[in-house]
C-alpha cells in the first residue's frame, strides 16, 4: 500500500519552485525518506526522474564524482551516460539516495546550488556519518528532516480522513468531539504500532498486530547494528547500554530525568555522553532539556557535571517492543481494567507527545522550579510560540488533570494559557486562579505547532 505523508507536500513545493538549491532530506533509518522523494519525483518528472542508489550501487556510482565536483554539467553528463538516458536541465529530477555513503557526492551538492539542476538527496544518520569527513559539509542546500508517521498520517492510512480533519477542527474550537471514544481507541493502536512506515503498512494490510512486531524487531535490529558499527567511533557497548536503558528510565515514578548511573553501575557523563549524542544525531532518540526560564527565549539549564535532560525514543512502537509488553494487554486495558502501572501509562503518553512535537520541529523543554521557589514538581513540556510567549504543556495519562505546578508556573510566567493533554475530550476550562486551561486529548498533540493552538478566544 502507499502511505500518504505530509512531507510529500514539502518536497513538491521545493520541486515546483525554481531550482535554486538542492534538497537534502535527513532522518533516521526506515522513516520513509527515499519512498517519499521517489514518489514525488516520479509523479512530477516521469521518465525524467533518475535515482542513484549509493547503498546498493556505491562501487559503480562513486566514480561518477571523481572528476572536479564543481563542474556540475560534467557530473550530470557522466550520470546520464551511466543511466543511459538523456537528461534535460529544465525537467530532470535527480535523487542521490543515501548520499552520506559517498563523501564527494555529498560535497558536490553545494555546487548544484543555482545551477538549474533539480537535485534531491536523502541521508540517514547525516548527523553522525559525516563526522570524519575530509571535505566540508555542503552549504547552499535546503535541509529538511523527516520523522515517523504522525497520528494524523496513521489515520489517513487507516482510511479515517474525516476523523483526521475533524480533530484539527476541534483543536481550534475546543468543542467536544462526538467521536472521541473511537479516536482514543485508534490512538491506542497508534501507540502500540508506532509510526514506522513498515509497521503501519503491515497492520493496515493484515490487521494483525503481530505483523507489526516483526517490523519493529527488524528496525530495532538495524538500529543496534548501526550503533555497533566500528566505523562510528563510539563505544558500541556503551551505545547499546544507553539504548536499552531509555524505556526503563521513562518508567521511573519520580523524575524521568536521564541518569547515567542507571545505564551502568558507576556510569559517568564523560563515557556515556558521546554515544548518547550519537543516538540523537542518528534520529533514534529525542532529547528534552531542562530549563528554569519562565520567559522567552527559553534556554537549557547548564551544569558541568550530571545530566539535566529527558530522553525519549523516536517511536512509541519501538518503546512497546523494547519493553516486551504484550500489545493486546494495552489495547484491552481500558475495557478490562488490567493492572498496567500508572508509571507505564505516563511513560507511553509522554513519549507519544514528544514524538508529536518532534515531528512538528518544535523545540521543547521540561521545567522544574529553581531552588529559590517554594513548592516542588515539574512540568513535562514548555513550548515557545511564534509570539515569544511561553506555553506550559502538561501530559496526563488518566482523566485526573489537576496540576498545582501548572498554576504556579502560569502565575510566575504570565502565560496566556496552558495546555493539558489527557484522556479527556476537548474543553476550555479555568484553574482556581482563573488561568485559561485548554484541554486536549492526547491524540491531538500533533495539532500543537509553533503557533500552539489557534482557538476562538
Amino acid at each position: 500500500m502507499t502511505l500518504k505523508r505530509t512531507f510529500e507536500a514539502l518536497i513538491e513545493k521545493w520541486a515546483l519552485a525554481p531550482a535554486n538549491r538542492p534538497l537534502l532530506v535527513r532522518g533516521a533509518r526506515r522513516v520513509g525518506k527515499t519512498f517519499a522523494v521517489e514518489k514525488v519525483g516520479r509523479r512530477l518528472a516521469g521518465n525524467n526522474f533518475v535515482k542513484l542508489d549509493f547503498q546498493t550501487d556505491l562501487d559503480l556510482i562513486a566514480p561518477l564524482f571523481d572528476g572536479p565536483t564543481d563542474d556540475v554539467d560534467a557530473t550530470m553528463k557522466r550520470i546520464a551516460e551511466y543511466k543511459r538516458v538523456k537528461l534535460d536541465r529544465e525537467s530532470a529530477f535527480i535523487l542521490f539516495d543515501e548520499v552520506q555513503l559517498c563523501e564527494r557526492a555529498l560535497n558536490s551538492l553545494r555546487f548544484f546550488s543555482e545551477s538549474g539542476w533539480r537535485i534531491a538527496a536523502t541521508g540517514s544518520q547525516l548527523g553522525v556519518a559525516t563526522r570524519k569527513r575530509d571535505l566540508p559539509f555542503p552549504s547552499g542546500v535546503q535541509q529538511e528532516t523527516m520523522h515517523p508517521l504522525s497520528f494524523e498520517e496513521f489515520l489517513w492510512a487507516m482510511g479515517e480522513d474525516a476523523m483526521a480533519e475533524a480533530i484539527r477542527v476541534h483543536a481550534e474550537s475546543l468543542e467536544p468531539y462526538p467521536a472521541h471514544i473511537r479516536a482514543s481507541q485508534l490512538f491506542r493502536y497508534y501507540q502500540v504500532i508506532g509510526g514506522m512506515p513498515g509497521a503501519v503498512a503491515a497492520f493496515v494490510a493484515t490487521n494483525d498486530i503481530d505483523e507489526t512486531r516483526v517490523q519493529q524487531r527488524e528496525v530495532d535490529g538495524i538500529y543496534t547494528a548501526d550503533m555497533t558499527d566500528p566505523d562510528n567511533g563510539i563505544s558500541a557497548l556503551a551505545a547499546r547500554k544507553v539504548w536499552r536503558s531509555i524505556p526503563a528510565q521513562l518508567l521511573r515514578s519520580s523524575t524521568k530525568k536521564f541518569k547515567y548511573s542507571e545505564v551502568e553501575r558507576g556510569g559517568r557523563r564523560t563515557k556515556l555522553l558521546e554515544p548518547l549524542d550519537w543516538l540523537a544525531g542518528a534520529g533514534m532518540i529525542s532529547i528534552n532539556d531542562l530549563t528554569e526560564c519562565t520567559e522567552a527565549p527559553l534556554v537549557p539549564y547548564s551544569e558541568k557535571e550530571g545530566s539535566f535532560f529527558k530522553v525519549y525514543l523516536a517511536d512509541t512502537g519501538l518503546m512497546f517492543y523494547k519493553l516486551s509488553v504484550n500489545p493486546r494487554l494495552w489495547l484491552e486495558a481500558e475495557s478490562t481494567n488490567l493492572p498496567l502501572s500508572s508509571d507505564f501509562r505516563g511513560a507511553i503518553a509522554e513519549n507519544a507527545v514528544m514524538q508529536a512535537f518532534t515531528s512538528n520541529n518544535l523545540q521543547t523543554f521540561y521545567w522544574m522550579p529553581p531552588n529559590s521557589w517554594s513548592g516542588k514538581g515539574e512540568l513535562d513540556f514548555l513550548l515557545q510560540d511564534d509570539q515569544m510567549r511561553v506555553i506550559p504543556v502538561e501530559v496526563k495519562s488518566a482523566r485526573n488533570v489537576r496540576a498545582r505546578t501548572l498554576e504556579t508556573f502560569m502565575e510566575k510566567a504570565h502565560s496566556p494559557y496552558a495546555v493539558v493533554l489527557s484522556d479527556r475530550n476537548f474543553e476550555r476550562t479555568q484553574d482556581e486562579c482563573g488561568n485559561e486551561i485548554r484541554q486536549l486529548p492526547l491524540y491531538a498533540a500533533h495539532c500543537l505547532g509553533a503557533d500552539c493552538v489557534k482557538t476562538n478566544a
